[in-house]
């Protein structure tokens, strides 16, 4: 019993040290998944913007309403400015 203390005593910084490294390994690993998590969060949300950018840009390119004001917008601006789509139809297509 007496060596074991005597061990301890004597190695007590090398154990703190090592506790320490082990400590500071799962620490920066936890960081490191962290990281990646959010990352592929960050692609994710940066993929759906980009889908939804490009739906927008053919709704315009086509002249819809919903490229410039959106699907609520589009909407409310029909619902606003019933005479508009009746003008839009006098206007030749552009496909």
């Amino acid at each position: 019993m007496a060596l074991i203390i005597w061990i301890i005593v004597k190695l007590i910084w090398w154990i703190a040290g090592a506790a320490a490294l082990v400590g500071l390994f799962f620490l920066v690993r936890a960081i490191v998944r962290d990281g990646r998590r959010r990352a592929e969060l960050r692609a994710a949300h940066r993929a759906a913007l980009r889908f939804r950018a490009d739906q927008q840009h053919n709704w315009v390119l086509r002249g819809d309403d919903r490229g410039v004001y959106g699907v609520e917008g589009a909407k409310l601006m029909h619902y606003l400015y019933p005479e508009r789509r009746s003008l839009q139809r006098l206007l030749p297509s552009r496909e």
